[in-house]
């Protein structure tokens, strides 16, 4: 086929080659890689042929390897080998073979086109392969062991900022008191105070109050929304223009809802959201964000798959996240968010948000799904934050997606 990878033409043309039975690759599911027969039945044959690939002397040879069979009612079910930090799954009645793992994309890209040639070289004694895979299973906790750091920092972040609004709300009873303690000061001493001083009085306790209020009100809201201030988000956003990969659930996370919270308190602002996968959570993520500025957000469209959540479609997506809400609050995201949400027919693994204000477009590009597999668990993803015109938004990044909203699969 024309979009085939030279990987999965292989693949086919091995198994073909050998037992006439011909197979396609299906990659949806997270961390999951899934050789199928193109028959809706499979074949039996065809289990029985990746049983002897895996096993074969060059591969992984009973009894050096640990093959496990489950059995159900009507016999042998499942073969399932673990190794290499992945787990292969041979499905005896279908033939279909499924590869698991964190890190199953570079252990198939890497690994399975050895396992093939191997199956036809002379035979020799199975050694471990080296490749890139086996780096990234080696510095796996390493990366576990960063995300306890980055988590222990982010929590003492959380409490430094509770410290800090505690701190403000006593500066605020501080402030007070000290007024107050003045004007009882006059009363004691009978001070004549001139109407012009007693005016001057009122409007720096009130200045006051304003002051310190609004910043412990700023400080509350951004604490609820886990969401960087200004200065802290724009540092960020410079940091990350030339492009680089950072995990998904300790940065780009944070980064995605900042960038979001900042673009919506902006009523110039025309915001989109494109991802293929999204889960309830982050839509919800989205509308917590959309009702905090609900007089000044202006989402122009949301991209997203109508199968989004696994086996689950946006609609049921949507339904479990307004179950979150208020009857009142219900109404505002279907005409505002939900009203917006576009579900193009041609297949996109496209991720960005961006926004266009005036003539000048902004966009975050990532790697990450929009979802809880790349949000809630570490993933080390690529992130970039790019500036450019409106024209060259519109041209570059929303033309090809609005023009697939009208084509077929």
């Amino acid at each position: 086929m024309e979009n085939e990878t030279a990987i999965e033409r292989s693949i086919k043309e091995f198994v073909y080659s050998k037992i006439q039975e011909q197979v396609y690759l299906d990659v949806s599911k997270s961390n999951t890689i899934t050789v199928k027969h193109q028959s809706k039945h499979g074949s039996i044959a065809l289990a029985m042929f990746w049983l002897r690939v895996l096993r074969h002397q060059n591969n992984y040879p009973m009894p050096k390897y640990p093959y496990k069979q489950l059995y159900d009612k009507n016999g042998s079910n499942k073969v399932i080998l673990k190794v290499d930090s992945v787990t292969l799954t041979t499905f005896n009645s279908t033939g279909t073979l499924m590869i698991q793992g964190h890190f199953v994309l570079e252990w198939f890209v890497n690994v399975f086109p050895t396992i093939i040639l191997a199956y036809d070289a002379p035979i020799k004694d199975p050694q471990r392969i080296s490749t890139a895979y086996s780096q990234y299973t080696e510095s796996w906790k390493q990366l576990t062991e960063d995300d306890r750091v980055k988590k222990a920092l982010e929590d003492k972040e959380i409490k430094e900022r509770e410290d800090h609004a505690i701190q403000v709300a006593d500066t605020l009873d501080t402030v007070l008191d000290t007024v107050n303690a003045e004007v009882e000061k006059y009363d004691t001493q009978s001070t004549v105070v001139s109407q012009t001083d007693t005016t001057g009085l009122a409007e720096r306790l009130k200045v006051a109050q304003d002051t310190v209020a609004n910043q412990l009100a700023e400080e509350l809201k951004l604490m609820s929304l886990d969401v960087w201030s200004g200065d802290t988000l724009q540092e960020q956003l410079d940091n990350i223009r030339t492009g680089c990969v950072r995990d998904g659930a300790t940065f780009i996370y944070k980064l995605w809802k900042s960038v979001l919270h900042h673009w919506f308190s902006d009523p110039d602002r025309k915001i989109y959201i494109v991802t293929p996968f999204l889960d309830a959570s982050r839509l919800v993520d989205v509308c917590n964000i959309i009702l905090e500025h609900r007089l000044e957000a202006d989402l122009d469209a949301f991209y997203v798959r109508q199968k989004c959540d696994y086996t689950r479609d946006i609609f049921e997506v949507k339904q479990n996240a307004l179950e979150k809400y208020d009857a009142k609050d219900q109404m505002f995201i279907e005409y505002k968010i939900f009203s917006n949400i576009i579900y193009p027919l041609k297949r996109f693994h496209a991720k960005f948000i961006g926004c266009i204000k005036g003539n000048e477009a902004e966009v975050l590009i990532t790697s990450a799904n929009f979802h809880g597999d790349h949000f809630e668990y570490s993933n080390m993803d690529s992130v970039q934050y790019q500036t450019m015109s409106d024209v060259e938004f519109i041209s570059q990044f929303l033309q090809p997606i609005n023009a697939s909203v009208l084509e077929r699969k």
